[in-house]
């Protein structure tokens, strides 16, 4: 790739990003909570989840899963990013107007997990790029680790071979 496309490629990622920032800032969430820091959490402890955030997020996981092999063998379009991304946003957005959490639990949420995965869903829902679309949905999956190192969730596993993630047998 060009010396003069890698600089583009770089200018409209640092645009989208910035806007995709001023976005977040301006969502109003219906928890009226989130703040710029995540409160902490004792050492070797977990923030407390409920069964919304662990149903969305484990949906907002299989999602990802489910794509992950054409992902990593860079094997999908525009359009099929952009699927991925509207699928991801629905997920959010149940999580987001249904999830009951502690206010420390939740202010963590926010700042670990929420804001990086609004903004790397709406990169992949917009960008006209692939190549950002595609490192948006890395920054998704980091997220999913993120999240499951700092939050109660049985089970949770990004491995595609996780027992909760196979088809169950009649």
């Amino acid at each position: 790739m060009s010396r003069l496309m890698n600089v583009k490629l770089f200018g409209l990622a640092a645009c989208v990003l910035l806007s995709t920032a001023a976005y977040a800032e301006g969502h109003e969430h219906e928890h009226a909570h989130a703040e710029a820091s995540a409160p902490r959490v004792q050492a070797g402890k977990k923030w407390a989840t409920d069964e919304v955030l662990k149903s969305g997020m484990d949906g907002i996981r299989q999602t990802m899963l489910a794509r992950r092999a054409d992902m990593d063998a860079d094997k999908l379009t525009t359009q099929d990013y952009q699927k991925l991304g509207d699928a991801l946003e629905q997920h959010t957005a149940r999580i987001v107007q249904n999830c009951k959490l502690s206010k420390d639990a939740d202010r963590a949420f926010h700042s670990v997990v929420l804001a990086d995965l609004m903004r790397d869903t709406e990169l992949m829902r917009t960008s006209p790029k692939v190549q950002i679309q595609r490192l948006s949905a890395q920054g998704v999956m980091q997220t999913l680790r993120h999240y499951g190192e700092n939050f109660q969730h049985p089970g949770w596993s990004l491995d595609a071979a996780s027992p909760q993630l196979q088809p169950k047998q009649p």
